[in-house]
């Protein structure tokens, strides 16, 4: 009995570890962007997406803030829509559902940044899309 429990703690000791070593740091492109990344976003109204990259995507509120959303795993370059639950956005917890013409993906929220206006939302856009 007691070599079982011991077989069981040590499996899920190792099951953790591994999936910290397995999360990967974001790419250098977001980090050249020179944008400050946001821990939380309060009171998130979600109103429209556009896509940034193949990591990422644009979301506009209706208050008229614009977020660039930057996740876990890879995304799909072309999404139909996306579904976004929480009011409260926190980087490295929110899930975002994500869907294309074929499946719907869950993928967690790694870092949010905020853009200024729509020239600045146009400028990240062509970088990441010029350095994906």
């Amino acid at each position: 009995m007691l070599r079982l429990a011991l077989l069981i703690w040590i499996s899920l000791w190792s099951a953790t570890s591994l999936a910290d070593e397995e999360a990967e740091a974001l790419p250098e492109r977001y980090a050249q962007l020179g944008l400050e990344p946001l821990k939380e976003v309060f009171d998130f109204k979600y109103r429209s997406f556009r896509d940034g990259d193949r990591q990422s995507l644009i979301v506009r509120t209706r208050g008229r803030e614009i977020y660039l959303l930057v996740f876990d795993r890879p995304i799909s370059p072309r999404n139909q829509g996306i579904q976004i639950r929480d009011r409260n956005l926190r980087a490295g917890f929110t899930r975002v559902s994500i869907a294309d013409n074929q499946l719907a993906l869950s993928r967690r929220i790694d870092a949010m940044y905020q853009l200024e206006n729509r020239e600045k939302e146009n400028e990240v856009v062509k970088f990441l899309r010029a350095n994906d």
